[in-house]
């Protein structure tokens, strides 16, 4: 049979040209990484700041933190061989800390976690020995997440850590030039250790329970600020934390 030419007319030849441009831009494989999308850092203001979230406090009388008051989050500065069970320590970016009582039940939170607190209408800011403490947070409300936290440790010196010590505490400071680290009382908890450098002297308390063995001729610590009995402390996390 002889080949014959078959004519189209040309708004059937523009019909098929448009259908086949669409049949294979629907196949195409898009280009990039396959999976989700990566998940990055909250969107700025998601968070109050922990020093916002600390000013909600004024005077003496324990505080309930106010309904529709944001979420804060922040990472475990503390050891919990170093604290009494269901206490921890907490910073965020603003340099702040947050010492927080846990409720019984709630797991052991590891340090340099990052926790999600919603406190608001729950939570009650309370003095302990004169440290600004965060309670009553039910334990579904107090949720790890993932992701980790840069906290840089301010470098300080005795007299400044005393003069500061009601909005640093609970944040962790570098104090560097010791000229002594002497040991002091013990008692059934732990033992009193006494830090020196040439501009005052701070408390050292290490609990026995802990294991931690301080290196008396160290001559710089690491740790977080606590309060007691309305005087200034230093905890540290490990042995470590004094060279």
């Amino acid at each position: 049979m002889p080949f014959q030419k078959i004519k189209y007319s040309s708004q059937v030849l523009v019909m098929m040209v448009a259908f086949c441009a669409l049949f294979f831009s629907c196949n195409k494989k898009p280009i990039g990484p396959d999976g989700p999308d990566p998940v990055g850092p909250p969107p700025p203001g998601t968070y109050m700041s922990f020093t916002d979230f600390r000013a909600l406090f004024s005077g003496t009388a324990d505080l309930t933190i106010p309904a529709g008051t944001k979420k804060i989050r922040g990472a475990v500065i503390s050891n919990s061989i170093n604290e009494a069970a269901g206490n921890y320590r907490l910073e965020d970016e603003s340099g702040s800390g947050i010492y927080l009582y846990s409720v019984v039940g709630s797991p052991v939170y590891s340090m340099g976690s990052v926790l999600e607190i919603d406190a608001a209408g729950v939570g009650v800011f309370t003095l302990y020995n004169g440290d600004l403490e965060l309670k009553s947070v039910p334990q579904a409300k107090v949720v790890p997440i993932a992701g980790t936290l840069t906290i840089t440790p301010r470098t300080a010196t005795v007299a400044q850590v005393i003069a500061n010590k009601d909005a640093w505490a609970s944040s962790l400071v570098k104090i560097s030039s010791l000229t002594a680290i002497t040991t002091g009382t013990t008692n059934t908890t732990g033992t009193n250790y006494t830090i020196t450098d040439v501009t005052g002297s701070l408390t050292l308390f290490v609990r026995t329970a802990s294991g931690i063995v301080v290196n008396t001729s160290g001559h710089s610590i690491t740790g977080y600020i606590s309060i007691f009995n309305s005087s200034a402390e230093i905890g540290i996390r490990s042995a470590a934390d004094i060279q």
